[in-house]
């Protein structure tokens, strides 16, 4: 039966052989066919996996918001043939649109085999200092100042009652203006944490109440960045 391998990737491609299993390499080596996020991304990607197959011999198909027939996405299943799911970076289906794939593979009878690999949502976890016995990744907060004040007045209250850490993230380029409404606008009891361009040389990992952030300069605008909030 054919198989759907959901591998992980890094911010930099050229770790990403070291971030899989030697066994999960040798898993994948036969793979020919890859349903991606971005393909120019994953290219990068692939050729660190060792494959046996040349790269510009793949069958490389982009998956992304607008993409509605999945039907020739998984014909390689149906021949018989197993497929690779990655994302841009991070664990394929995980904030990433990968999961319909993941479905309709379960829904036809198909293997699906998740590997071990890098979670940016995990790794900051993991070093926050926060509650991981009750935690919740919500994506995206509202851009739109007025409906991200209020978000962030529910979470609050829910932190405060609960001890739940909330986990989500932003595009690059709207990160300081997050940042600028967490600490002006929580708890000043709470704390952020912060995961900057995690995975990679430049890693970063700053966990502080937020009366300390008041306190700390930091330019997050282009970076990729990954928000705790919690107790």
């Amino acid at each position: 039966m054919a198989t759907l391998y959901l591998i992980p990737t890094t911010l930099n491609p050229e770790s990403n052989n070291s971030a899989l299993l030697p066994e999960q390499k040798n898993q994948i080596k036969h793979l020919k066919h890859f349903i991606v996020e971005t393909a120019k991304i994953c290219r990068s990607h692939i050729k660190h996996l060792g494959l046996d197959t040349a790269l510009q011999e793949l069958n490389i198909m982009e998956l992304n918001k607008h993409k509605q027939d999945y039907s020739e996405l998984i014909a390689p299943l149906s021949r018989g043939e197993d497929i690779g799911l990655m994302s841009d970076c991070g664990c394929p289906a995980i904030a990433d649109p990968g999961s319909r794939v993941v479905s309709i593979a379960h829904e036809m009878g198909f293997n699906v085999v998740p590997f071990v690999g890098p979670s940016s949502i995990l790794l900051a976890l993991m070093a926050s200092g926060m509650n991981g016995q009750n935690f919740s990744f919500i994506g995206y907060l509202p851009a739109e100042p007025d409906k991200r004040k209020t978000k962030l007045k529910l979470l609050e209250n829910q932190i405060l009652k609960e001890k739940t850490t909330f986990i989500f993230i932003e595009a690059p380029f709207r990160n300081q203006k997050l940042f600028d409404a967490l600490v002006s606008q929580l708890n000043s009891e709470l704390k952020l944490c912060i995961g900057i361009n995690l995975m990679t040389d430049s890693q970063q990992l700053i966990s502080k109440n937020i009366n300390d952030w008041k306190k700390t300069k930091i330019n997050l605008t282009k970076e990729e960045a990954i928000f705790l909030i919690g107790q």
